[in-house]
C-alpha cells in the first residue's frame, strides 16, 4: 500500500503538470514552405549519383564483362534509395580494404541485389 502512494502522487503531479501546460497556447507557425519544387529533390538526386558512382567504381575493378557493367547501370538506375544506399556502404566496404573475406562477401552481396532486385 505504501509503494502506491508515491506512484499516485507521482501520477497526479503529472497530469496537473499537462493540464497546466496544455492550457497556454505557445504555438508557432511554421513558415511556409515552397509548394512548387521539393527542397530535397536535388539533393536527392545528388546522393543518388554519388551512390550510383561508388558501386559502378567498385564494380569496374570487380567485373572484366563491360556488357555487365552497362547492364548494371541500367540496373541501378531502377532501385530505389534504400537500396542504392545499401549498397553503397557495401561498396565502400569493398574499396577501403578490398582482399578479405568480409569483403568478398560484400561484393557477393551486391552482385546478389543486383540480380534479385
Amino acid at each position: 500500500m505504501n509503494a502506491m502512494r508515491p506512484m499516485t502522487r507521482l501520477t497526479l503531479v503529472l497530469i496537473a503538470m499537462l493540464l497546466v501546460v496544455s492550457e497556454r497556447d505557445h504555438v508557432v507557425a511554421a513558415p511556409r514552405a515552397d509548394l512548387r519544387e521539393p527542397p530535397l529533390a536535388s539533393g536527392v538526386a545528388r546522393d543518388r549519383e554519388e551512390y550510383t558512382e561508388k558501386i559502378l567504381a567498385v564494380l569496374e575493378h570487380r567485373v572484366a564483362d563491360s556488357a555487365s557493367r552497362v547492364k548494371a547501370a541500367e540496373k541501378l538506375a531502377t532501385l530505389n534509395d534504400r537500396q542504392l544506399r545499401l549498397m553503397a556502404a557495401l561498396s565502400d566496404r569493398v574499396a577501403l580494404v578490398g582482399n578479405g573475406p568480409a569483403d568478398g562477401l560484400a561484393l557477393f552481396l551486391i552482385t546478389a541485389l543486383l540480380i534479385l532486385s
